[in-house]
Parts: structure tokens; C-alpha cells; sequence
């Protein structure tokens, strides 16, 4: 009897005692980093407005939001995401005008009213809403993270959101292209730089194909010279072009041979 309880007592230790399962220890839990993709960084700038109506393809009206009223817009360099061909695209331009409605103040009485009393208590100034456009220059797709020179072939929908354009915003677009840029100075009117396309006359991926011509006009002092001398720099990249200065007053000359003391620019 003893015996059978024995084995019965051993029996069951041998089923219960099972194996124990092979944990590991759990690795320790890096801090996630917070990798933003380039649509990231472009949608996360700051926004300005939305497109309203009407609108057309060439110059678009905005509402602007009441967080962006009171800042300095126009001249401002902005762009909006839209899709085109199933495809994101981004279109920058400059915001040309502003002006303020409110239509509660439009009616022949409340004008009457405010030339006795002056503002409006609740109506003067909280009611105003600003509205603007914006002039499209420039437009590109994305693909896989990559942009590409796009053309605007649509209007977006109302409620679309305009953005504020960043150096950093401009330094993902044109990545692709930041050998072929040059900065001259920065957007008018603007705090981001302004990339232009220099390319030299022959062809090629750095060439333009053909020969254009520019001019630059202004009233004395406005920058002629050092916007000339800028556009000269951005071309004397090019082993493939030469450069020919028809200097009648002879300040160029004097600029190389530093006879121009106060030279804002020095060649």
C-alpha cells in the first residue's frame, strides 16, 4: 500500500513537474525616434489660409484664418498640397493682395451709425474677415519621396490649407536639384531664400538648350549692380559658358582692381 502510493506520489510529481518554458528576458524598449518624411515636414509648416471662391487656375483667393490676420502677408512665399493625377503635389507662389470685409458694417444705416459713434461695439473688428490670392509660380510632384517640375492643371477644393513656405520646406522640394540652384538673395517681401535655375546655353542635363537674355531695371541704388554681379556668379559655374562684360563706366573693372571702397558686393 505504501509502495502504490509511492509510485502514485512520483507519478504525479513527473506530470506536474514539467519543464519550464524558455522565457527571455524582454530587451529593453529604445526611445522611438521620431523620423518625419519629407510630406511630413512640408504639412507641418505653418498654416496661413484656405483656398476659397471663386479661384481659377492662374490666381487663387484665400481665407485667411484668424491666427495669420495680424501677420505681414503679402509678398509672403506659400504653397498648398493637392492631388493631380493621383499623385501629391505641392504649388508655391506669393500672396498679391489682402483686404478685409464685413458685411455687417456694409449697410447704409450701420455706415450712417458709425460716422456718429465711430466703432461698433461686438461688430467692429470682430466681425472683419480677411480674404487674399496668391499668384502660382512654381509646381511640383511627388513621387516615392522624390519631387519633379509639375505644371498646375487643376483648381484645388475650397478648404485646402495654405502653408507658409521654410528654407526647409524649399531644401526637401529642390534636394534633388541642389547642385543645379543658385540663391540669389531672398524673396521679395519674404524670409526664405530664393533658388533660381542658372543653366548654361548649350545642351544637356545642366543646359538649357538655347540662348535667353535678361534684363534688370530699377532707380538708382535699388541693387542693379549687385543683383548683376550675382547673376554673373551664378553663370561663372559653368565650364561651358563664357562670360563677355560691356563695362562703359568701368565699375566692374574697378571692382576687381578693389578700387571700389564700399562695394556691397565685391567681386
Amino acid at each position: 500500500m505504501g509502495e502504490e502510493n509511492k509510485v502514485t506520489a512520483n507519478t504525479d510529481v513527473a506530470v506536474n513537474n514539467k519543464p519550464a518554458p524558455d522565457i527571455k528576458p524582454t530587451p529593453e524598449k529604445k526611445p522611438s525616434v521620431d523620423i518625419k518624411t519629407s510630406s511630413n515636414i512640408i504639412v507641418e509648416s505653418e498654416k496661413i489660409g484656405i483656398i476659397s471662391s471663386p479661384s481659377s487656375s492662374n490666381e487663387l483667393a484665400i481665407d485667411i484664418l484668424g491666427s495669420a490676420a495680424g501677420k505681414k502677408l503679402i509678398g509672403e512665399l506659400s504653397y498648398f498640397h493637392f492631388l493631380q493625377d493621383n499623385k501629391p503635389h505641392y504649388a508655391i507662389g506669393q500672396i498679391t493682395g489682402v483686404k478685409l470685409n464685413n458685411f455687417l458694417l456694409e449697410d447704409v444705416t450701420m455706415k450712417n451709425l458709425i460716422r456718429e459713434k465711430g466703432q461698433i461695439e461686438s461688430i467692429s473688428g470682430i466681425q472683419d474677415t480677411f480674404q487674399g490670392n496668391i499668384s502660382i509660380s512654381a509646381v511640383f510632384g511627388e513621387d516615392n519621396n522624390k519631387y519633379f517640375p509639375s505644371l498646375i492643371g487643376t483648381v484645388p477644393p475650397t478648404g485646402t490649407y495654405l502653408h507658409l513656405v521654410t528654407d526647409t520646406v524649399l531644401d526637401k522640394i529642390l534636394e534633388r536639384y541642389r547642385n543645379q540652384i543658385f540663391y540669389l538673395g531672398h524673396v521679395y517681401g519674404s524670409t526664405p531664400r530664393l533658388p533660381l535655375w542658372f543653366r548654361h546655353f548649350g545642351r544637356g542635363d545642366t543646359g538649357a538648350g538655347e540662348a535667353y537674355h535678361l534684363g534688370v531695371f530699377g532707380k538708382t541704388g535699388s541693387g542693379k549692380s549687385v543683383l548683376a554681379k550675382t547673376i554673373m556668379l551664378a553663370y561663372a559655374r559653368h565650364p561651358e559658358m563664357a562670360i563677355y562684360i560691356i563695362d562703359p563706366q568701368a565699375e566692374f573693372a574697378m571692382d576687381v582692381q578693389g578700387q571700389i571702397k564700399e562695394s556691397p558686393f565685391d567681386l
